[in-house]
């Protein structure tokens, strides 16, 4: 029977991390563990989760001094030690079910190493017509379907499966951490579903990103896929649309949003690694000890 161990890496967020606590420890009868990175946070962050801890022990505080959402999901996903490790931001707030959806797709659907789900906004003006464009689209797609990446603030994996990427992930951390995971999986032929019942709320906060900054953002996004070799025009275009869309509704939205900005994930440059593990293939029967989950 799997496990679930769920990791949140975290750097200043005691304006959530509360919260998203408190919606992963209503789902605890489904999860083994809960693991909180502290990335060198200087604010109430660590109080937060040591104040869960003494109340439920399945709570576990964990520190990473290098800087990075990388390296803190990294720490996270080796002290794991549940089957399947989930990984949500400290401002992601899980939905009724998500807990034991994940572990029943596991059990069901030994084919697939890792998957996701639908992703909905709160506190943020959009957050009502996303959420209708977001039930729009899902209700068109199958209740399960496989996807090439997936966003680290709803996200889950098969240990086995880690550990069988963990020596290919790069290191950089002005790449996007999870769309790497995503493509060393897919390039090593290990799938990624999406599925209906997996659903989660995230802050609408990056929304406020004011759009010089923001560019950044979109720039590494384009800057990992082509790390992979998988950049083309199509992907090209379709961020310089959602650069343009951004920069559109930033001064409306920085009117009405009740919430602070957040700090991008993703450094600018990264001058800290000067060469990245080579993605080799990965052999068949690490595939199928992988996709096993034992």
């Amino acid at each position: 029977m799997n496990t679930l161990s769920v990791v949140v890496p975290a750097f200043n967020e005691s304006a959530h991390m509360g919260d998203c606590l408190d919606a992963l420890l209503e789902q605890r009868e489904y999860i083994h563990e809960i693991i909180v990175v502290d990335n060198n946070c200087t604010d109430d962050t660590a109080a937060i989760v040591l104040d869960r801890r003494r109340r439920f022990p399945m709570v576990t505080l964990v520190a990473e001094s290098e800087r990075g959402v990388v390296h803190a999901r990294n720490t996270g996903f080796d002290h794991a030690s549940g089957s399947i490790i989930g990984r949500i931001d400290a401002d992601t707030h899980i939905g009724q079910g998500w807990a034991k959806s994940v572990l029943d797709f596991f059990d069901r659907r030994l084919d697939y190493a890792a998957v996701t789900g639908p992703i909905n906004l709160y506190d943020s003006p959009w957050a009502a017509p996303y959420r209708a464009y977001v039930s729009y689209t899902t209700k068109r797609k199958p209740d399960e379907l496989r996807v090439s990446a997936a966003s680290g603030n709803n996200f889950a994996i098969r240990r086995t499966a880690w550990q069988a990427a963990r020596d290919r992930v790069s290191l950089r951390t002005d790449l996007h951490e999870d769309i790497d995971l995503s493509l060393c999986l897919y390039r090593v032929g290990l799938q990624i579903a999406q599925i209906k019942s997996m659903c989660v709320e995230v802050s609408g906060r990056r929304l406020l990103t004011p759009p010089l900054e923001y560019r950044h953002y979109v720039a590494s996004s384009y800057r990992t896929w082509s790390f992979h070799g998988l950049a083309n025009k199509s992907l090209r275009r379709l961020l310089v649309a959602d650069m343009i869309l951004h920069t559109l509704h930033w001064p409306l939205t920085r009117m009405l949003s009740t919430c602070d900005s957040r700090i991008l994930p993703v450094s600018h440059s990264d001058t800290s690694v000067t060469s990245d593990r080579h993605l080799s293939s990965l052999p068949r029967g690490e595939f199928a000890t992988a996709a096993s989950g034992k």
